[in-house]
């Protein structure tokens, strides 16, 4: 099983009423409660924070630039306080992404000027809802708004990613933090299951609620994986719009980009925003059909005014079963005593549900099995290496390869370890030979490593040796034996 804690929608601020030690200390009271269930909840091994992690600061604000980088100094300690706490300080298991929250209105704002009523074009819906249009409807002052100054309107996010890059730096992840590209790249469980964390932000702003992922991010990211050196066995996709929402609301994200990533063979995908516990399942009718288990996490602490009626703060546990085909989410939601405990209505009677999706398939609708593939092309690239006589580079291919168990790649690596010569390596390797040629390596290896005792017992025990390799390792001990100063 892998644990992951999904969290949404922090709204970080002085302001907020649950200050951040009361949330650490309720998060690790509950993980002794939940420690206890049935059915079982592991501990967390992942982080996963859908968006909102701050309450931003309203248009005219007084002091607005100073609130922005407090609340973000606010979500740092949170944020740190909870990777020290649940991940040990290892924040490449904590997958962070923007909301729209972290939309700094002051500055898309100041990039914008109002349209006179002259100007406006003939057909206004369209000339607003057209692709990355630059005019925005302003319903308090039913004013039009273009942006004058595009690269001023970019730096709406400047606040977040400045925050992200020095929370990640010197964090070694697939590809490092940027800006501009749509999408960062996490890898959990020992590198089993990759998560793409797109930003759903474009076109949000100060008068712009809708959710929408960057033209084009979701093919760039399905290219990088494709041209990735490894196959995984879950594709995780994290986003912090809903993508579904009542017709007179326009603050969701357009569930047909939701449907690519399915398409390119994403399973399971996390998001916040509407601030209450649901899942679902979005499908793709291709070949034999693809499907992505959609969860959604409540508001781990927004305010009153800001939770929907009748629902409390929220956070959800993600519990994968070894499969990576399987899960189950448990809802928790703080109660009394500002506690959380099992969430029990709705859909969530039992305090959890069961999720599922299909299994990654080859074009002959074989299942794919990613730690194989892994493994052949590790061993493809050690064969290379080995040819083009780049041992340490053969070893650092085979590194990934479960060689106790592969013959053909215990070979190599073997092969690999004699040319460097990495003597240690070969000791360490062949501490339980397999074959009467491996023992005879071991013996050597513990000669050439100077542990002249080791070698004897190993040559003692390599009883299926033939008399004229015996002798010679023989007289090799007992040559090093008399070069040993006494």
């Amino acid at each position: 099983m892998f644990s992951i804690l999904h969290i949404s929608d922090l709204h970080r601020s002085r302001d907020e009423p649950v200050d951040n030690d009361s949330l650490v200390a309720a998060l690790l009271a509950d993980w002794d409660r939940y420690a206890g269930e049935t059915p079982r909840v592991p501990f967390p091994e992942a982080i996963v924070v859908s968006g909102d992690l701050i309450q931003g600061a309203r248009i005219g604000a007084a002091s607005w630039q100073q609130s922005m980088k407090d609340q973000y100094e606010i979500a740092n300690q949170f944020l740190t306080a909870l990777c020290n706490r649940f991940l040990g300080g290892d924040r490449r298991r904590m997958v962070l992404i923007p909301g729209n929250h972290d939309v700094c209105w002051n500055t898309s704002r100041s990039a914008m000027e109002r349209v006179s009523t002259s100007d406006y074009p003939k057909d206004l819906y369209f000339a607003l809802v057209e692709p990355d249009s630059p005019l925005r409807w302003s319903w308090p002052e039913q004013a039009l708004y273009r942006i004058k100054d595009a690269t001023a309107y970019a730096q709406r996010m400047d606040y977040y990613w400045d925050f992200a890059e020095a929370f990640y730096k010197d964090v070694k992840l697939p590809i490092p933090i940027s800006r501009s590209r749509g999408f960062q790249l996490f890898e959990l469980c020992d590198q089993r299951i990759i998560v793409a964390a797109f930003d759903s932000i474009v076109g949000n702003d100060c008068f712009g609620y809708s959710g929408a992922i960057p033209r084009g991010a979701v093919g760039q990211c399905a290219i990088a994986l494709r041209d990735a050196a490894r196959s995984y066995d879950l594709r995780m996709a994290v986003w912090h719009h809903s993508i579904q929402g009542p017709p007179i609301r326009a603050d969701y994200m357009d569930a047909s980009q939701v449907q690519e990533m399915i398409g390119h063979g994403f399973q399971l995908g996390l998001h916040g925003h509407q601030h209450i516990a649901a899942t679902q399942t979005q499908l793709v009718h291709l070949d034999k059909g693809r499907s992505m288990a959609v969860v959604s996490a409540g508001s781990l602490c927004a305010g009153a005014r800001e939770l929907p009626r009748g629902v409390n703060r929220q956070y959800n546990l993600i519990v994968l079963e070894d499969d990576f085909l399987h899960g189950r989410v448990h809802v928790r939601e703080m109660g009394e005593g500002e506690q959380f405990s099992r969430k029990r209505n709705g859909a969530f009677l039992d305090g959890f549900v069961d999720i599922a999706w299909q299994a990654k398939t080859d074009v002959m609708g074989r299942k794919v099995d990613a730690q194989a593939e892994n493994a052949r092309r590790a061993i493809m690239s050690a064969e290379t290496a080995l040819r083009e006589r780049k041992p340490n580079a053969a070893v650092h291919a085979l590194q990934s390869v479960d060689t106790a168990t592969l013959g053909y790649a215990r070979k190599l690596m073997i092969d690999a370890l004699l040319a460097i010569p990495d003597w240690s390596g070969l000791v360490t390797l062949l501490h339980t030979p397999e074959t009467i040629e491996e023992s005879v390596i071991l013996v050597s290896a513990l000669i050439e490593a100077g542990d002249l005792v080791g070698a004897q017992i190993g040559l003692d025990a390599a009883a299926g040796a033939d008399n004229g390799t015996r002798s010679g390792l023989q007289a090799r001990i007992d040559a090093k034996k008399l070069m040993r100063p006494t």
